[in-house]
């Protein structure tokens, strides 16, 4: 039928792009379904699944949960979910909650480097969806406290730099259970990116019901590991561009796409084991 990426970001989390843009860009490619896998927000989906149908792109549910392992960090994707889930929409609230409170401690941070960002103003930047450290990297740009966007990550709120702040996050257990009480399948994000393959091992033994293959980080012979990882183990295999619009982003929309028979396999999934 056709091809599908299966991991976008939208103005509503970190990226830059509407969901109507995103659709549109779908189209441009060819595409014949898509998700959109904020995280921690779900609102662009509904937007996109009305233009969507406009326009014979299929959109599924999507999300992008992040949780912690040990002392690793891993991202979940949940697929197909029932949006108006109440626990579901629950949790994300509280998360985003936690989120605001994050940037505002993370100003305070700045501002021992001189850097005075009005809370408001990164609020407005995040628009209607999760604030997020893009966000505040993006107002530091503005406000010229640094020369590229990049730099705020590099010397400032990234992982391990003076100003950040631990994000909301989940243990797997927590992540998985969110996605599938609210009749979602959880599939664990690039798993590449981990760097551990002892590690990833021992996530896969959660109970997951699919694995992102194709990403843009991962080489052809980690998408070769990974695809026998899923047969081995009987998971769904899904990918994506990871798009995140006009900001650094790892692929252009439909830059990795999966065949709509991962789409049709999720769908399967869900009416035989949800």
């Amino acid at each position: 039928m056709g091809f599908c990426d299966l991991h976008i970001h939208s103005c509503y989390s970190d990226g830059t792009f509407t969901p109507t843009e995103i659709v549109e860009k779908a189209k441009e490619k060819n595409l014949c379904a898509i998700s959109i896998t904020d995280h921690d927000e779900i609102y662009a989906i509904g937007i996109a699944k009305s233009y969507g149908e406009k326009n014979d792109i299929l959109v599924i549910s999507g999300i992008e949960l992040s949780a912690m392992y040990n002392d690793t960090e891993i991202h979940i994707l949940g697929y197909l979910f029932d949006e108006d889930d109440k626990k579901f929409s629950e949790k994300l609230k509280e998360i985003r909650e936690y989120r605001e409170e994050r940037a505002k401690k993370i100003l305070r941070k700045l501002e021992d480097y001189g850097f005075h960002i009005n809370f408001n103003f990164v609020k407005n930047l995040a628009g209607q969806g999760a604030i997020g450290r893009p966000h505040v990297a993006q107002a530091l740009l503005e406000n010229k406290n640094i020369n590229e966007y990049k730099d705020a990550f590099v010397k400032y709120i990234g992982n391990g730099k003076p100003c950040n702040v631990p994000k909301y996050r989940l243990n797997p257990k927590e992540a998985i259970e969110l996605i599938t009480d609210a009749g979602g399948i959880p599939v664990l994000a690039h798993p590449g990116n981990i760097r551990d393959d002892g590690v990833v091992d021992e996530i896969l033994r959660f109970p997951f019901g699919g694995l992102e293959v194709w990403h843009p980080d991962h080489t052809s012979r980690q998408i070769k590991h990974y695809l026998s990882i899923a047969e081995e183990r009987s998971l769904l295999t899904t990918g994506g561009s990871d798009n995140h619009g006009h900001r650094p982003t790892k692929a252009p929309i439909g830059g990795i796409v999966v065949d709509f028979s991962a789409v049709e396999s999720l769908i399967n999934y869900k009416d035989t084991h949800l």
